[in-house]
């Protein structure tokens, strides 16, 4: 037999006595292009005949009813390997590997996938070699659940097959996986909040300056829907009329007014491309280091707001010149559910080296 086989087993309890297959396999997270393909999966192994859908030891199919106590054995066989990224070995620093999935700590300045100028060196590819390559896989199709930025350093979840893709897949539609960053932004996106300018309300203080911006306690969240600022270009913006919902939480601030920055805890609600920098942005604490949204305020906003916010941006870039060579993000911490187990996992790493190094300054 030939390619990547994943077999799943599952007894049948009386919840699902009298359901059908489909209805249980959709129950376990199961897409229907997914479960059309177990339709079609037969192979060989130790010298019999297997097929994708098993009831009881039986070729079995979706439309047939379960009885409590059944045994059904799913097997996703994928034979072809997609190639979405040439093999490329690097290092990988693996935090959790098993049969269904791989996390990963990626490092700052590596591609998540191919684009323009980054074919042949990325995390795509480096994940391709090792399973190809290293582990003698017959078969590999490289599916990130989520993806970084190419600057953005941290944790990164991979699906390593048709199944987990599928589960988790769904999952983050379903904003069931929480991620959250650490992020060094430039002022204190607390200055949106001078007391004078407060409007109560019982879903909490509202920025009268910043649209989509309210605090609740010392939690900022930031409604701000994000939109191309041309078509076919990468920089993104704030657009209330046209841009896709985005939802970012700032969970925690602490400010240094010496160096006038702050570290951030972040939480995404949405996953739109570069949301948490456009949205630091878009309240004037744009990232440190972040060459394509270091202009934090737009002609358009920047007179409404209060002189010590438009303040923020004026006096920190060149303090981190010399310690930052990119934004400063970092995916810290991520929770979801095993697809197979179901169990919550959580797993966070601490700050990487360049980042931690600029805490540690003094001046």
């Amino acid at each position: 037999m030939q390619g990547n086989l994943r077999k799943l087993h599952y007894t049948i309890d009386k919840s699902f006595h009298g359901k059908t297959v489909e209805a249980f396999l959709r129950a376990e997270g199961y897409t229907k292009s997914l479960i059309t393909g177990l339709k079609k999966i037969t192979y060989e192994e130790a010298g019999k005949k297997h097929y994708g859908i098993e009831k009881n030891g039986k070729w079995a199919f979706t439309i047939d009813k379960l009885e409590e106590g059944d045994r059904l054995d799913i097997s996703v066989l994928e034979t072809g390997s997609e190639v979405s990224a040439p093999a490329f070995p690097l290092p990988l620093d693996i935090v959790y590997e098993d049969e269904d999935i791989l996390l990963l700590n990626k490092p700052a300045f590596l591609p998540s996938h191919p684009s323009p100028g980054h074919y042949e060196k990325t995390l795509a590819g480096a994940i391709t070699h090792y399973y190809i390559e290293e582990k003698k896989q017959a078969s590999f199709v490289c599916r990130m659940v989520h993806r970084l930025d190419l600057d953005t350093s941290g944790l990164l979840l991979v699906a390593k097959n048709l199944y987990s893709s599928s589960f988790l897949n769904e999952e983050m539609r379903a904003g069931k996986i929480r991620r959250t960053y650490a992020a060094l932004c430039e002022g204190n996106p607390l200055s949106a909040f001078p007391d004078k300018n407060l409007v109560e309300e019982d879903t909490g203080e509202k920025s009268r300056f910043l649209p989509g911006l309210t605090r609740v306690g010392t939690l900022l969240r930031i409604e701000a829907p994000i939109e191309r600022i041309e078509r076919g270009k990468m920089r993104r913006k704030v657009d209330f009329e046209s841009g896709q919902d985005a939802v970012t939480n700032i969970l925690s601030v602490k400010y240094n007014p010496d160096r006038n920055f702050s570290l951030l805890q972040l939480e995404l609600e949405t996953g739109r491309t570069h949301q948490i920098r456009v949205h630091l942005s878009y309240i004037g604490c744009p990232l440190l280091g972040d060459s394509l949204y270091g202009e934090a305020l737009s002609n358009e906003i920047a007179h409404a707001l209060p002189t010590k916010l438009v303040k923020n941006k004026n006096n920190i870039g060149d303090a981190c010149a010399n310690t930052l060579h990119r934004q400063a993000l970092h995916s810290q911490s991520i929770s979801f559910f095993h697809p197979e187990s179901r169990k919550e996992m959580h797993f966070e790493i601490p700050l990487p080296k360049d980042m931690a190094d600029f805490l540690a300054k003094k001046e």
